[in-house]
């Protein structure tokens, strides 16, 4: 499973001019194309239900999480049947995070990816750069994660000659 950080929804949703969107765009077609599990944060999910409520009509907002789990076809980090709970962190988790040097919401995003989805393969996000070395899972750009996806995109050949 990977982790979506906000800003690949929000660019897709947000940013058809983005200078990201191309890659972004490529990003997601492949990891639905390709069935790749995926999720999200709640705090990652909370922030893009927060920068669509200023474009959305007042009676979507409270629809807008199921709205875009479906969309993008994401487990929610934590799951909020069993967490119900915003962020399932302490004050003492999210600052020891803090201590890192991040900002509230990428410190609750590290401590709900750290609890809840330690095993997952990466997490991605246009803003490495500010999670690199601070999460116990990789950190990758969508660019960087479908690099790495290239045997899986690659086209077979059949072989030239006989094979042993």
């Amino acid at each position: 499973m990977i982790v979506l950080d906000a800003n690949i929804l929000v660019t897709d949703l947000s940013y058809p001019n983005d200078p990201n969107q191309t890659v972004n765009r490529r990003f997601l077609d492949f990891v639905a194309a390709n069935k790749i599990e995926r999720g999200i944060t709640t705090q990652g999910l909370l922030e893009v239900v927060g920068k669509r409520s200023f474009q959305t009509p007042a009676a979507i907002i409270a629809r807008l999480p199921a709205i875009l789990l479906a969309r993008y076809e994401l487990m929610l980090i934590p799951d909020s049947a069993t967490v119900p709970e915003y962020a399932a962190c302490t004050f003492d988790e999210v600052v020891t995070q803090m201590a890192a040097q991040m900002g509230l919401g990428d410190a609750i995003m590290a401590v709900q990816i750290a609890k809840f989805a330690p095993t997952a393969d990466a997490l991605i996000t246009w803003n490495a750069k500010h999670f690199r070395g601070k999460l116990i899972v990789p950190v990758l750009t969508p660019d960087e994660w479908l690099a790495q996806q290239q045997p899986l995109t690659a086209p077979t050949t059949p072989p030239t000659g006989p094979t042993p």
